[in-house]
């Protein structure tokens, strides 16, 4: 079966086979995200997995299952994107190199730390396409976004042999820095003290020392040290506590075998927060929340503006509110949500 790569804005005529983005394909699809129609013998938590489970599938069952498709397609680019295209473009490959798949899609969708080599190939295929970063962005010619993506994957897939089996001599200057902050991260986690919630799947992660604007721990770090499906950060700066609230995409994502666990209300909560906390309205800082609806939010005091899926929040100022207060006004509110039924 010789299938090609596309990424698409909107779904075409012909049947494909739809990987990792689900956007109303006909044919196949092989997805975790919501709404997904990925047959249950090949649902898996990531992308990646329910590709693998096809690449597993013989030959002529696979064959049968595209259904004359000629296209596998996908509608964004991304490492779990990058790494279930690989699968079904190049099934004998990527079975060779399970688990190093599994562990990098789990560094791209879930913000985990599996493995060092899955955060610094995480980050490598994000840069890809920065110019500022990537010799090769520099050297493609101007591009839709989609024929830009496109050619991304295709760098990508010819490069994961070697960057699969720890070379990444062709990927220098795409990782470095997101490798070495990680270590750092992880030493700053390691000595934070830790309270584990499981009855709201929380996890606090509080730091006695305090922290320099740049030097708190990114989202791999905070989601590479075991916890659940949330993580409450606090540490100390200028009199007051910084507090970072953030969710994973485990709770948005369609995972089988589990229901969604309900989030919640990260707006309400902010504005609950914002009336307690002394230091509200100084500066323009205050408490933030993104919609706890998207795919990985956070609640946060500080500046308003915030990029989704920042490694680092960026906008934080120190509260005027100690970490135990934080903590209680949190569990407050995610006991208030009832219990996920699956």
């Amino acid at each position: 079966m010789q299938l090609e790569l596309r990424v698409l804005g909107a779904a075409p005529a012909e049947p494909v086979i739809c990987v990792d983005g689900a956007f109303g394909c006909r044919g196949l699809e092989l997805s975790h995200w919501p709404g997904h129609r990925t047959p249950p013998d090949l649902t898996h938590e990531l992308s990646t997995g329910c590709a693998l489970r096809f690449a597993r599938l013989g030959a002529p069952e696979r064959e049968r299952r595209a259904e004359g498709a000629r296209l596998a397609v996908n509608n964004h680019y991304d490492t779990d994107g990058a790494c279930a295209l690989y699968a079904v473009l190049q099934p004998e490959a990527a079975l060779a190199r399970e688990r190093e798949l599994l562990e990098l899609a789990a560094a791209g969708d879930f913000f985990e730390a599996p493995s060092e080599l899955a955060v610094a190939l995480d980050a490598a295929i994000g840069n890809l396409g920065d110019r500022a970063r990537s010799a090769f962005a520099r050297e493609l010619p101007v591009l839709s976004d989609a024929e830009r993506h496109e050619r991304c994957y295709t760098h990508v897939h010819a490069q994961l042999p070697r960057w699969l089996a720890g070379d990444l001599v062709s990927a220098r200057g795409l990782y470095e820095l997101e490798l070495d902050a990680h270590r750092a991260d992880r030493r700053v986690v390691a000595r934070a003290r830790r309270s584990d919630h499981p009855q709201v799947a929380l996890t606090h992660l509080c730091i006695d020392e305090p922290l320099l604007r740049g030097s708190d721990p990114g989202r791999h770090a905070l989601f590479g040290a075991g916890v659940r499906d949330r993580v409450l950060l606090s540490f100390p700066r200028e009199g007051g506590h910084c507090h970072r609230l953030v969710v994973s995409t485990r709770s948005w994502f369609d995972l089988p075998g589990l229901a969604r666990r309900p989030r919640p209300d990260l707006a309400a909560l902010a504005r609950e927060l914002d009336r307690l906390d002394p230091r509200a309205g100084r500066d323009g800082a205050g408490w933030h929340a993104q919609a706890s609806d998207t795919p990985s939010p956070e609640l946060w005091f500080g500046r308003e503006v915030l990029e989704f899926f920042r490694e680092r929040n960026d906008a934080l100022e120190p509260s005027g509110l100690a970490p135990q207060r934080v903590l209680d006004a949190v569990l407050s509110a995610c006991s208030r949500m009832p219990s996920p039924a699956g």
